[in-house]
């Protein structure tokens, strides 16, 4: 049984809200932690909240964005995989990928009282995400097929 197209596009579709959600999330709460006592009310609670946060929205949102879009691209758009746009957005979605998973090895360093690079660091990489997902979804949205 095949699953309609829309409804798998629209599962990844907020897959991939949720996901962007907690990447633009996490690392603000890295840059809160700076500015905390170490070991305080804060600090303690930030830390909490990024593991919550890992575990509960990011990761199953990054596990349901791959799920969906492979979905979608086994299922009903395997033609394209030999497409530039189909290339650099998937070059993108593995890099951000990677980056996510930086992102949680980071709350974990942070749940163990380090503090990582700096909280200027923290402020500029706390874009990334967004920069990323800007070129995804042009990539998509800007392809030929539409254009």
């Amino acid at each position: 049984m095949t699953l309609p197209y829309d409804l798998v596009r629209g599962l990844h579709i907020l897959s991939v809200i949720a996901w962007m959600a907690g990447m633009l999330m996490l690392p603000r709460f890295f840059i809160y932690q700076y500015g905390a006592v170490p070991g305080g009310d804060l600090d303690r609670k930030m830390t909490e909240a990024a593991g919550r946060l890992a575990k509960i929205i990011l990761t199953p949102a990054l596990i349901a964005a791959w799920v969906f879009g492979g979905y979608l691209l086994v299922v009903y758009d395997s033609g394209m995989l030999k497409e530039p746009w189909l290339i650099g957005k998937l070059a993108l979605v593995i890099g951000m990928s990677g980056l996510h998973g930086f992102f949680v090895a980071t709350a974990r360093k942070f749940a163990r009282g380090e503090r990582p690079y700096s909280e200027k660091f923290w402020r500029l990489i706390n874009e990334a995400p967004f920069v990323m997902a800007i070129a995804i979804v042009l990539l998509a949205t800007l392809e030929p097929r539409f254009g």
